[in-house]
């Protein structure tokens, strides 16, 4: 004789599926927020390595300390942005220089974009005057016509 079969069929235990619903899920949250950051931080990237460069407002200041070094304070003043040139006069302008401690040699530091737009930069540099003091400026440049100085510092 055979034993009758069962009605019903063996229980079998269903695979833990609750676990790995979660990782998916969790795994499919982070691949779109890497998704969804990879755009501005891709813009950024590009704009930081492609973008405008630094060394021209870097040079404008550079061009203007070698101008204060060499007492060429017209053409120094004449390296400042219109608002400065307009309400500071040669004269005004080689006493606050002169206030400041006439430079004799400088050392450039950094220069960084303070706009988004690339037409504002911040220069460090490190001015050692006649005594041999050191003085380190935050020459603020503006790309009006060209790179010219606007620092408050001469005005």
């Amino acid at each position: 004789m055979r034993p009758a079969l069962s009605p019903h069929p063996p229980s079998v235990d269903p695979p833990p599926k609750a676990q790995r619903t979660t990782w998916i899920v969790v795994a499919a949250l982070v691949v779109a927020c890497l998704g969804a950051l990879a755009l501005p931080v891709g813009g950024f990237l590009l704009w930081m390595y492609t973008g405008p460069d630094v060394d021209e407002p870097r040079a404008a200041a550079d061009q203007f300390v070698r101008r204060l070094e060499s007492n060429d304070d017209a053409a120094a003043h004449g390296s400042l942005c219109r608002e400065i040139k307009e309400r500071t006069d040669v004269a005004a302008f080689t006493a606050a220089v002169e206030r400041l401690g006439r430079p004799v040699s400088h050392t450039m530091g950094r220069a960084v974009f303070t706009n988004e737009a690339g037409n504002n930069a911040s220069v460090t540099v490190e001015l050692t005057g006649r005594n041999g003091q050191t003085t380190t400026l935050d020459l603020r440049v503006e790309s009006e016509v060209g790179w010219q100085v606007c620092d408050e510092s001469f005005g």
